[in-house]
């Protein structure tokens, strides 16, 4: 029996470590297309936010009317993932979205909270390029 508890322990944490996941492909997906409908379904009920010059903690319906205006303003034109990852109950991606006539940088945070992955941080900032 005590040489079956390190195996047992050894397989609960593998179990662990596989069930992290990185941001969903619906999260993805919906920036890819501008869909504000799904992404707001995935925020948290407050979201800390940085869109252009907006910067500060909001309600899930007030960052969903930020996000709202940001889109109707900016056509999406391509979205590209550059890194993303996790830990524990967080996943994070970067990216980058050509939109309008700018290029952003779109940083996105998630934690996962009864089994649901809700957006904590979105932060869609202008680049240099």
């Amino acid at each position: 029996m005590k040489s079956l508890m390190p195996f047992i322990l050894l397989m609960c944490s593998v179990f662990v470590v596989h069930a992290q996941t990185d941001v969903s492909d619906k999260i993805l997906n919906a920036f890819a297309n501008g869909d504000v409908a799904v992404l707001s379904e995935c925020f948290n009920d407050n979201v800390e936010l940085v869109v252009g010059s907006t910067s500060d903690v909001f309600s899930k319906q007030q960052a969903t009317g930020i996000v709202t205006d940001f889109f109707r303003k900016n056509k999406i034109q391509t979205f590209e993932i550059l890194h993303k990852g996790n830990k524990d109950s967080s996943a994070f991606a970067i990216g980058t979205m050509k939109a309008g006539n700018a290029t952003y940088r779109v940083y996105v945070l998630t934690r996962t909270r009864s089994g649901q992955q809700l957006i904590q941080q979105l932060r869609i900032e202008s680049t240099n390029d």
